[in-house]
């Protein structure tokens, strides 16, 4: 199977006002070359987790990458997607935690806390990539 990579970035929950998550999709699409990056204000929420099982069911993508919160909340909509009444899926999931560990714990809009953020995106990309 040809692995067919997707990036979605979270800009809520303080996220989006600490870092400039389009130049984090920037990051994503022309530097490692991901067709598909997605930006959305509540990935976590029904419209947000719809967007993703759509571009799945569409075929667009096979593997995702999530650069949200931390991968230890939210299970029940990134990992099996039963809030949303989906059956457990058995797609290639990475999640990179920009949340907790760059904008909650580092510097609001510096430049520093952006590198940060690109780095844990690269990779989580990278992961999504050697994994099978």
């Amino acid at each position: 199977m040809v692995k067919k990579l997707g990036v979605y970035i979270c800009s809520g929950c303080g996220i989006g006002e600490c870092l400039d998550t389009e130049k984090l999709a920037k990051v994503a699409t022309r530097e490692s070359k991901i067709p598909l990056c997605k930006v959305h204000p509540f990935l976590c929420g029904e419209e947000g987790a719809g967007i993703i099982r759509k571009d799945l069911d569409d075929g667009a993508v096979n593997s995702v990458v999530i650069a949200a919160c931390s991968p230890r909340v939210k299970t029940d909509v990134f990992v099996t997607g039963q809030a949303q009444g989906a059956p457990p899926c058995p797609t290639l999931l990475e999640r990179v935690n920009i949340r907790e560990h760059v904008a909650w714990s580092h510097t609001a809009k510096d430049e520093d806390t952006g590198m940060l953020a690109a780095d844990y995106l690269r990779m989580g990309i990278a992961k999504a990539r050697k994994c099978e």
